[in-house]
This record gives C-alpha cells, structure tokens and sequence, in this order.
C-alpha cells in the first residue's frame, strides 16, 4: 500500500499570505495538489493542516481525502510529517511526501516516482531534475520511527542528510520536480503567465 502525505499547515511566512489558500486559475493550491495526487495511483491521502485549518480543509472538504490538524504547526514542518506519519493506515509500505507549494507535480511524474521505488526496492527514493535533487520522495515506511521524532522546521532534509548515499536518485525529464512558488514575486509572475494564456 503506497499512502501520500500533503503538508498544508505552515503560515508561509516569506510569503506574506498562506499559500495553501493562493489561487491559480480559480483553484486554491491546496486543491490543485490533492486532486494531482488523487489522480496518481496512491492508495491514500493524508492531508496535515494547521494554520487556518477551517479554511484549508473547506478547500478540499469535497475530496476523498483524511485530514489531520497539527495543533504544533508554529514549530515547523517536521512536526506536520510526524503528524502525518503517525496517522498512516497500518497496511502502508511506502509513503510519499508533497507541499502544497508544487503544484505541476502531475500524476504521471508520482506514478513515475512510484515505479522507479518499486523496481528498485529503496528506502527513499528522490527524483532529480537537471542535477538539482526534487519531489515528490518516496519513503519506506522502515523509516516512520525515525521520521516521527521529526520536530523544528527541517522537515525530512535531516533524515535525507543523514542517509547520505542511501537514498536513491533518479533523473527526471519534468522541471515540475523542482519548481515551487516560494516568494511573491514567481506567484504574482505565474499567474499573469496562465492569465494571458486563458
């Protein structure tokens, strides 16, 4: 059973606004990552808010998803992953981590993700675009003990620094592995790109 964990409850601090709630083309960034997510071939979603939990989960309340409230989430990403972890269905094998930041991670790049940690039977598996290492990875769920003490804002790059050279790279022809809208200059800059696309 392969889970998928989405981490939609940080304040976005450099942002200056919740980036779970920007919108692109009429759709929150939260709901443009669960639906890709759902569309891939995961077993469950796990969605792990926090900041504006009421309107985070009102975005995707129609979804086929479960989600969680990470009552620590001032403290950072690590304690979001840890929540999510915990609350994986028993059965799971491997789980995948997403940020509602990257919202071109398709469908077919998850599944992509999945087939290359499946034949090769990883640990953790990360796609990597242009040398530049990116998402979505792909996690054994041998490693949820470790992931669970997760606390601050490091999120899983320790553990994946820790690992060093057992985690697995794989090189990927999609630039979406690593792009994000981490400052309002590239959101503002995207959607007046998609704007005078429609």
């Amino acid at each position: 059973m392969i889970s998928a964990i989405i981490l939609a409850a940080g304040m976005s601090s450099r942002m200056g606004s919740p980036k779970q709630l920007l919108k692109l083309e009429d759709r929150t960034l939260i709901r443009i990552v669960t639906e890709n997510v759902l569309a891939s071939s995961v077993d469950e979603v796990l969605v792990v808010t926090g900041y504006l939990e009421q309107r985070v989960s009102a975005a995707i309340k129609d979804l086929p998803v479960k989600t969680f409230i990470n009552t620590c989430y001032e403290q950072g990403q690590g304690t979001s992953l840890a929540v999510g972890i915990k609350a994986l269905n028993v059965k799971t094998s491997a789980f995948l981590v997403f940020m509602v930041d990257q919202p071109f991670i398709t469908a077919s790049l998850i599944n992509t993700v999945i087939g290359e940690f499946e034949k090769r039977s990883s640990l953790v598996l990360r796609p990597v675009y242009n040398g530049q290492p990116g998402h979505p990875v792909i996690f054994s769920y041998d490693l949820s003990d470790r992931l669970k003490q997760l606390a601050g804002d490091e999120g899983a790059r320790q553990v994946l620094k820790e690992l060093g050279d057992k985690v697995d790279c794989f090189p990927v022809q999609d630039e979406a592995a690593i792009f994000d809208i981490d400052t309002p200059e590239i959101y503002n800059s995207l959607k007046m790109k998609l704007e005078k696309r429609i």
